[in-house]
């Protein structure tokens, strides 16, 4: 490996992108190292997204499939992907021009030990994800054996768009669930970073952006001021902690917190509508997931963090 520089794959999934998926494309070919090819999955557009990907030629494989979430999108590219190196691009975001060229640079200096590799995420407005998680690479790439530290970090230094992973392992991991139309990128992070090897590459690697008008992103449809995102947490933190049940105690005290804030929350929209039995429930389960201290205090720090990430983001939309 540390002789032969490693093929990538670029996989974009679309959905109703015809406006900005020229953007994402030319980004992957302007790298200073491109990948061997990309693959854009389109997950059932009914705009010219097709249109807008066939200018492009023999330069992108192009995959039509009926409509069955980014997840399934995703999953299916990286299973087409004919690289042993797989890495992610949204159709609205785009690459810095060296984010390519720095990911073969760790995984040859690193014998392409890890799992998954991942830079920096940066907005619109220059905010940085690392800056808002706490996480910093202490070299321009950093090898862990384990990387549950990084992945349970109240805010993920990871973000898909950044992020470069071994085709086997993905694999092997059973990719992104499918069953998850939100917190999907989250949780593959958490299966694959718990007891799982890691390197963080220092810099920037994608630019995410927030000006797609079509009023199809998902942060519209499913963020976190929707009852579906904290459905979907309520499941990621409980599947985790059912993958995971020898992990240390204090990593299971956080992730219960995590999740009982979920039932906080649900119990809240709960008993604003009316449905007072189900708020009971819910709000049960918080107690006896976590100690009423931890619950609160833990949650609202993970919650502010996100919050702040989300309006870095979110700010573009009226800018």
């Amino acid at each position: 490996m540390s002789h032969i520089e490693p093929r990538i794959s670029a996989v974009i999934p679309a959905f109703n992108r015809e406006k900005t998926i020229g953007r994402a494309i030319e980004s992957a070919l302007a790298q200073t190292r491109p990948p061997i090819e990309i693959i854009v999955v389109d997950d059932g557009s009914t705009d010219n997204t097709a249109a807008a990907v066939a200018a492009y030629r023999d330069s992108v494989r192009y995959l039509y499939q009926p409509n069955a979430g980014v997840s399934a999108a995703r999953n299916r590219g990286v299973e087409l992907a004919i690289a042993p190196w797989v890495a992610f691009l949204d159709s609205d975001d785009y690459w810095f021009d060296d984010h390519l060229e720095r990911m073969t640079k760790a995984i040859v200096a690193t014998a392409g030990a890890a799992g998954f590799y991942f830079a920096d995420t940066i907005t619109d407005d220059g905010t940085s994800l690392w800056g808002i998680s706490g996480f910093a690479a202490p070299s321009v790439h950093h090898l862990v054996a384990d990387a549950t530290d990084w992945v349970l970090l109240d805010v993920q230094p990871t973000m898909l768009q950044s992020s470069l992973f071994s085709r086997e392992r993905y694999l092997e991991a059973g990719g992104l669930w499918d069953a998850l139309r939100t917190r999907e990128d989250t949780h593959l992070f958490f299966v694959m970073g718990i007891g799982g090897q890691a390197c963080a590459v220092a810099g920037g690697g994608a630019r995410v952006t927030a000006d797609d008008r079509s009023g199809r992103r998902l942060t519209d449809e499913y963020g976190s001021t929707s009852r579906i995102y904290w459905v979907q947490t309520r499941r990621m933190y409980a599947d985790v902690l059912n993958r995971f049940p020898l992990l240390a105690r204090h990593y299971r005290r956080r992730l219960k917190a995590r999740l009982a804030q979920a039932y906080l929350r649900l119990a809240k929209d709960d008993w604003r509508d009316g449905r007072s039995a189900t708020a009971l429930v819910n709000l049960l389960q918080a107690v006896h997931l976590a100690p009423w201290p931890i619950t609160l205090s833990g949650g609202r720090k993970a919650w502010r963090m996100a919050l702040s990430w989300r309006r870095s983001r979110q700010s573009l939309d009226h800018a």
